[in-house]
This record gives C-alpha cells, structure tokens and sequence, in this order.
C-alpha cells in the first residue's frame, strides 16, 4: 500500500446533542490549575519578560501542560472536513460548519486564488445539533461557489421545512431559505446500503441504530478506507453488523457519548442524579471498542462527546479508552499497536 496521503480529515466539531462553549468560570478555573501545575513543577521559575518571553511560554505550556489544562477539545456539534485527492467533502453541518465556512472564506477568497470553490455535503440525519449550522455558512451564499447536498429523503425534508422559502415554517427558525443560498447548486437523496462516487472516492451508505434513523459512511479511495458512523446504538456488543461495514478501516470515527455504566443508568454524568439512556441512540466507549476490535480497523476515534463534560472529564474518558482498548486487544491475542485510539478535538487533523 502506498505511504501517500488519500484523506486529510479535519474536525470542526466533535460534540454530541448540543453545543457546549467553554464558560467563563471554567476558562478561569483553568487558567488557575494551569499556573499552579507549573508552579508545583517549578517551570514559573524559567520564564524571564523580554522580547523572545511570549515564545519562551508557548514552549513551557506545551511542553509541561497536560492537553486538558493548556486547550481545550471544543464545544461545536458534529462536522468533519474531509479533503481526497479530487474533492472536498463535508460530513454533517452541526455548528461546527460555521468554523469551517469561515475557513473556506478565508481559502477561497485570497486574492489570486484559482482553485475549487466546489464542496459537497454529507449529512447523516435531520437532527439540530447536525444541521443547525446551515443557514450561517457564509460560502452559501456566494454564487461563486458550488455546493451540492447528500442525505435522506428525511433530512431533505426537515431542510425544506425550516429553509424553502414556500414552507409554513419559513423565517421561523431561521432568518435566512434556500432562494439566497445561491451556491447551494443541487440537492441529492440518498439511501442506505447504497453506494455512488464523489471524484475517485466511492462511499457507501448504511443503516445505523438511531431515533429517526442515521446513515453512516463509507469512503474509499486507492485502497484506503474512512468510515463515519456517528449517532448508533449498539443492538449487540460487540456489533457483528456494523463490524462487517467498518472491517478493516485505516480510520474508524464513531459515536461513544457515554460510559457503560451511565449509559445503563448505575452512573451519572459528571456526578448528576443517574438514569437510563437506553433507546436514546448513542453508545458507550466500551461497546465502540469492542466493535472497533472485532472488526480489526487500524484507528479509532471516539467522538460525539457528552455536552455535561468538562475537558478534565473528557480527558479521563480518554486514559479509559487507552486502557480498555490495550485490555481488549490483550484479550483477543492482537498486538497492542494493531490499533490506536482517541477523542478527537476540534482543529485536529489526521492523514489517512
């Protein structure tokens, strides 16, 4: 297999259910065990005002800071960027899509620029914290451009209702519909278990187990595969199903939003009074691991991250999922490198 790049995937939002900016008192807070972690260690003692300082502290927080207490992974809902060797595809338009059409602005409209200004969107299902990023993504409305949209006869209905000029619903959620969104070119239906070509990428559709309904993706391109399966309840653990979709993906991004025991309800979240969340489509770390494993992919990352979660949170979720998957692999008799995982952050880019 070649060594070259195929996908360049990048996030521009990686939270579940709804958005979840860092607040005030958190930022603070942090700010506050930032400094006090490098104090214990003694690294306050090396910095010196001059005129390299502000380099000489971008080195000591990177270098000394855990990534919870220098960054943070974000707070936008669901959207990936994903670029192939012959066309940009977006998956999902959660409020991250707002980052990302800012970013485009930002590309397309250098002056001199003769590139692509053609993009096309995939959307897993109609659900808000996937498509309420929509109607404020400025390259929309740039003739300029050429946009085309993907997804169920479902969602494409839940965008006419809120967006068609025509709809009872228009102007009610959303200042702006489709007659302005003037790059907004053509809207396709797709189906599950289905496949068609996007350039060289050939992606294929399926089923996963959500309210609604959701589709997961597919891509594949010069012998390298990226599959998306955000929003699924795991029927079975491991899921014999969606392990056959996924088998042998180079990289694996799927939804684990809870912990087994808060998913079942003998844990809350984040201290919270428990309860069940059966049936409300979303899966544990656990049950993504042994599906990831069973279907021998290469990566995993586990995303549409619980919105209750702070980043110290997330960061302990995420030493639990080093040590499940390295228990899991051990179990199976497969190498501890065989496969890597993590919780993707916003603005993390990978190379497939």
């Amino acid at each position: 297999m070649s060594t070259e790049t195929v996908f360049t995937v990048t996030y521009w939002g990686v939270t579940g259910t709804l958005s979840a900016p860092i607040l005030p008192a958190e930022l603070t807070d942090k700010l506050v065990q930032a400094m006090h972690h490098l104090l214990e260690q003694g690294r306050l003692a090396e910095l010196r005002p001059g005129p390299d300082s502000q380099q000489a502290i971008r080195r000591c927080v990177e270098e000394h800071l855990p990534f919870h207490l220098r960054t943070t992974y974000g707070g936008n809902t669901t959207c990936l960027e994903v670029q192939t060797p012959d066309a940009l595809i977006i998956l999902d338009c959660g409020s991250g899509f707002r980052e990302l059409g800012i970013a485009l602005e930002r590309r397309w409209n250098v002056p001199g620029y003769a590139g692509s200004r053609t993009a096309h969107v995939l959307v897993t299902h109609p659900h808000m914290d996937h498509t309420y990023a929509t109607p404020y993504v400025d390259p929309y409305f740039d003739p300029r451009n050429h946009f085309t949209l993907y997804g169920s006869e479902a969602t494409m209905k839940s965008f006419e209702a809120v967006l068609s000029p025509t709809s009872p619903l228009s102007h009610t959620y959303f200042p702006p519909t489709y007659d302005l969104m003037k790059a907004l070119r053509d809207c396709k239906i797709i189906e599950a278990n289905t496949s068609f070509n996007i350039g060289s990428t050939r992606i294929t559709t399926y089923p996963l187990r959500h309210p609604g309904g959701c589709l997961a993706f597919r891509l594949e391109n010069a012998g390298r595969v990226f599959v998306f399966a955000t929003d699924h309840e795991h029927p079975e653990v491991p899921d014999r199903s969606l392990a056959e979709f996924i088998r042998g993906a180079d990289l694996f991004y799927t939804d684990g939003q809870y912990l087994a025991a808060e998913y079942t309800g003998e844990i809350g979240i984040m201290g919270e009074k428990p309860f069940s969340r059966r049936g409300w489509g979303h899966s544990s770390v656990e049950a993504c691991v042994a599906t990831a494993v069973a279907a021998a992919v290469r990566e995993l990352h586990v995303g549409h991250r619980e919105p209750k979660r702070n980043d110290e949170d997330l960061a302990r979720v995420e030493r639990f999922l080093h040590q499940r998957l390295a228990d899991v692999l051990a179990k199976a008799g497969r190498p501890a490198d065989s496969c890597r995982a993590r919780i993707p952050y916003e603005g993390l880019t990978v190379r497939v």
